[in-house]
């Protein structure tokens, strides 16, 4: 009794003070249960000297290498590093910056540019001109289209088609396939080249071929027509193909000539002029009917100065030219 006489604290005074200082406590208890993690996680102890060891704090963002220094009971963290986390955009970025370094690289090298290329089937042309009309000398093999290069080739006229083949690290491989004269057309200072389609072309080289036909013509054939520069259609494959006949029956080395208003012809071993006009078709029945007036006009001892045959029903002969 004398105890409760000492105490000037009514009981709810005393009351009120334990509820006063229950309330920072309580304060405190809501703020770590706010921090502290999901259900299952351990509950986090806070203290004046930091987080107090085995304590799990959840990391808003994203999550930092911490570096902690014990301190007796307790651990305090000292220093803090960022968790770098590559994902596919920056794999993507890089995986394209390599590409770009790669391709630069090839593109520059000098083992992927072209030195020279190798030229097959040429008989004509030299190899020198065929490149030059390439241009990939010094260029990178990537930037090499094989069929455009063919059709740069191809626009030479003694060319009638070429293959280009592109091989690592700098091989060109150009094949020529060169047009076949049949026949040499001389008009004036103008001489061409002409291939079984009846194709003229100017010649590659200044040598004749021996094996092709020789005409000496006063003019161009009426129906000829140019193509592009260095090219036209000067007869049909048929007139070709006559002309080709009629060779069978000459004597070898024979010439032609061409006039405008007799056709193709020569001059017969007699002395006298022969001519078989310039449709030249039916060239056989046309020889078969020159020899037999050939033979008698040698019968009746006539030594005319031409021969025409151009057509089958009225054949002639003249003793003047």
């Amino acid at each position: 009794m004398s105890r409760k006489r000492q105490d000037p604290l009514t009981r709810a005074e005393r009351v009120r003070r334990r509820r006063g200082n229950t309330r920072p406590q309580r304060r405190r208890a809501k703020t770590v249960a706010a921090h502290a993690p999901a259900a299952g996680g351990a509950p986090v102890v806070v203290s004046r000297y930091g987080v107090l060891s085995g304590a799990s704090v959840p990391v808003s963002g994203r999550v930092r290498r911490q570096v902690r220094v014990p301190r007796g009971r307790n651990t305090e963290v000292v220093a803090a590093m960022p968790a770098v986390a590559l994902g596919w955009r920056w794999l993507s970025l890089g995986l394209s910056l390599f590409l770009i370094a790669l391709i630069a690289a090839l593109w520059y090298a000098p083992v992927f540019r072209v030195d020279a290329p190798q030229v097959r089937g040429l008989q004509y042309l030299d190899p020198g001109q065929v490149a030059a009309r390439l241009g990939v000398v010094g260029r990178p093999i990537f930037a090499l289209d094989p069929a455009l290069l063919a059709q740069q080739v191809e626009a030479l006229p003694a060319v009638a088609r070429a293959e280009v083949h592109i091989g690592l690290p700098n091989r060109v491989v150009v094949v020529v396939h060169e047009r076949r004269p049949v026949l040499v057309w001389h008009t004036g200072r103008k001489t061409w080249w002409v291939d079984a389609r009846g194709l003229a072309f100017a010649p590659p080289v200044a040598e004749t071929p021996v094996q092709a036909l020789q005409v000496q013509a006063a003019a161009l054939p009426a129906a000829a027509a140019d193509i592009r520069p260095g090219e036209m259609q000067l007869l049909s494959p048929a007139q070709v193909e006559a002309l080709e006949t009629l060779s069978r029956y000459l004597p070898q080395g024979t010439a032609l000539v061409f006039s405008p208003r007799y056709g193709i012809g020569w001059q017969a071993p007699e002395g006298w002029q022969v001519f078989v006009g310039q449709k030249l078709t039916h060239m056989q029945q046309r020889m078969v009917l020159y020899e037999a007036i050939a033979r008698w006009l040698k019968a009746q001892h006539i030594h005319p100065a031409l021969v025409d045959v151009a057509s089958f029903r009225a054949p002639y002969y003249r003793m003047e030219p």
